[in-house]
C-alpha cells in the first residue's frame, strides 16, 4: 500500500489576516508623527540597550517600503536583524519583501531547499516581522520625542 503525501498548500485567508494586522500594527507605531507629510522618516525604538529602527525606502501612491533592522550592536534575539517590507495602502497589507540577506521569499519553498527555508518560510517571516512590530508597541520606547508622549496613549487600543 502506498502512503499518500500531502502537498502544503497556503491558507490565503490566514495570509490575508496577518497581512491586514501587520499593517495595522505597522499604522499603529507611525500615527501621529507626521511621517505621511515626509519623503525619508527614520524612527528609533528602544528597550534596555538594544534598539530596532524603522526606516521609509520609497515610497509611491499607493504602497511604501519600510527597512526595520537592528540600530544597536546584538540583537540576543535575532542577530543581524534586516528585514524590509512593502506596505499596501489600497489593501491595507503590509509584507516581507527581503530577510536578512534572501530577497525572495517563495510562498512555498521546495522540500530540501538550498537556502534551508521551511515550506512555509514566507508565512513565518510575516509572523517573526508582526512580533517585532508587536514588540515596539508594547516594550519599545521611541526615541524620536514626537512620538513618546502618543505612544502612551495609544499603546492600549494597538490589536493584539
Amino acid at each position: 500500500m502506498t502512503q499518500v503525501v500531502r502537498r502544503y498548500t497556503v491558507d490565503i485567508a490566514a495570509t490575508h489576516a496577518l497581512y491586514e494586522l501587520n499593517y495595522a500594527r505597522l499604522q499603529t507605531l507611525l500615527k501621529g508623527a507626521g511621517i505621511k507629510e515626509q519623503t525619508s522618516t527614520t524612527i528609533e525604538f528602544a528597550w534596555g540597550s538594544e534598539a530596532l529602527q524603522l526606516s521609509r525606502v520609497e515610497r509611491t501612491k499607493y504602497t511604501e517600503t519600510w527597512r526595520l533592522a537592528q540600530a544597536t550592536p546584538v540583537l540576543p534575539w535575532c542577530p543581524q536583524l534586516d528585514m524590509e517590507l512593502r506596505v499596501y495602502h489600497d489593501a491595507r497589507m503590509a509584507d516581507v519583501l527581503r530577510f536578512q540577506s534572501a530577497r525572495r521569499i517563495p510562498a512555498i519553498a521546495a522540500n530540501g531547499h538550498v537556502s534551508g527555508w521551511r515550506v512555509n518560510e514566507k508565512q513565518l517571516v510575516n509572523h517573526f516581522l508582526g512580533d517585532c512590530l508587536h514588540h515596539c508597541l508594547h516594550y519599545g520606547l521611541p526615541r524620536d520625542p514626537r512620538l513618546q508622549a502618543w505612544l502612551n496613549d495609544s499603546t492600549s487600543e494597538e490589536l493584539s
